[in-house]
């Protein structure tokens, strides 16, 4: 009973999810996000701040203690058919997002590699000249209960291997909100990936009531299974 009942809040989480997105239309990208990215080869996972001016101009700046407090120029952002485009010359990296979500984030890729990228709204607006100020901006949110999704029975007698990407918010209590599924190999993987997550909680932050956002990976395979184990990657995007 207690597993069902978790399936359904799941179920109803993304359908609550599904409506809002709905009834809110496009996401208006203007002004500043705190954001993560990941999935570079080189670069690793990146904590930045992106911008975007109503001009059209869009901006990046790496929060992090060796980088640079400036912000570095992107390409200029166009929004087309409901998308958002635009690209990073320092990485090479192009990067679109689907405003028809709940949050602001989407995918990225270069000639090599490919990779996601997820957003919060941010009041910040002049980048922090000490690294104590650049940690404030924007904070890592820190695991604090992490559930294991169950391999989905059906999959196993399917012999279904997978792999899912969960993109969402936490917000200043550790809970987790506007859950999202940016990659998933077979929708047999969906429910088990949102009950983990409506069972997982961070570490509240008492002196930051904003949201953050924060990603993980799983990784579904039998022969971890036959091991009694299920492999997940979580990714958690802006602790490192």
């Amino acid at each position: 009973m207690h597993t069902a009942a978790l399936a359904a809040l799941a179920v109803c989480l993304a359908i609550a999810s599904q409506a809002a997105s709905a009834a809110r239309g496009l996401i208006d990208p203007i002004g500043t996000w705190s954001c993560v990215i990941w999935g570079h080869p080189e670069f690793g996972d990146e904590r930045v701040l992106l911008n975007f001016a109503a001009s059209g101009v869009a901006r990046l700046a790496r929060v992090d203690n060796d980088a640079v407090p400036a912000w570095s120029g992107s390409t200029p952002w166009i929004l087309e058919d409901r998308q958002m485009r635009f690209s990073d010359p320092r990485s090479g990296r192009q990067y679109t997002a689907d405003l028809r979500r709940d949050s602001l984030g989407g995918s990225w890729r270069t000639l090599l590699a490919t990779g996601g990228w997820w957003c919060a709204v941010s009041d910040v607006t002049v980048i922090p000249e000490t690294n104590e100020d650049r940690a404030a901006a924007l904070p890592p949110v820190l695991p604090l209960v992490t559930a294991t999704p169950r391999y989905p029975l059906a999959a196993i007698r399917a012999a279904k291997q997978g792999r899912v990407v969960t993109c969402f918010l936490v917000d200043a209590t550790g809970t987790i909100v506007e859950p999202e599924i940016i990659e998933l190999s077979d929708e047999v993987f969906r429910e088990p990936i949102l009950v983990a997550l409506s069972r997982s909680r961070y570490e509240a932050r008492k002196t930051d009531s904003a949201l953050r956002p924060s990603c993980r990976s799983y990784t579904f395979s039998l022969d971890k299974l036959a091991q009694h184990e299920i492999e997940a990657d979580f990714i958690e995007l802006g602790f490192q």
